[in-house]
């Protein structure tokens, strides 16, 4: 008998697990390092720390941002309460779509992102064409757009 295995089922578990140890041992370091250069930082981290938040922790305190390691790990936490896994996509188009379309295009963003919520909103000065943003992902295939490619190319020549 064939059995179908869900994969991302499977994978919850460690991921929570692997969220779950990274929210506490940043909320656990940051007052050891908070205001630290990265070098004091990475003389004042523990051991047993996970790579990724050695590295994580490391980038922080070289860049200054020690005094948001709470309000990141409270937004780990977060994630982990809500179920927060389905991705935020915005479709703009010149038009508005028929509810045709509209399952078309929500049907590819779920094949490639998973669980996807889309809003639609129309803006005439697009002309034509999508701009479709994913999470930080942004597609601008407007006709908008591409007139100004045309137009930035024409005038480098």
């Amino acid at each position: 008998m064939a059995t179908t295995i869900d994969a991302r089922a499977l994978a919850n578990p460690l991921i929570e697990a692997l969220l779950t140890t990274a929210a506490e041992q940043i909320r656990a370091v940051a007052p050891r390092i908070a205001g630290l250069s990265a070098s004091d930082a990475a003389a004042a981290l523990p051991a047993d720390l996970l790579p990724q938040v050695r590295n994580f922790l490391l980038s922080m305190a070289k860049e200054g941002l020690t005094g948001e390691l709470h309000a990141v790990a409270e937004a780990i936490q977060t994630y982990l309460e809500t179920g927060s896994r389905v991705i935020d996509a915005s479709v703009t188009s010149a038009i508005e779509l028929n509810s045709e379309q509209k399952e078309r295009i929500a049907g590819e963003l779920r094949r490639r992102y998973g669980d996807v919520h889309v809003t639609y909103h129309v803006d005439p000065t697009l002309i034509g064409g999508l701009i479709i943003r994913v999470g930080d992902q942004v597609l601008d295939n407007s006709l908008r757009a591409r007139l100004s490619a045309i137009q930035r190319a024409l005038q480098a020549s």
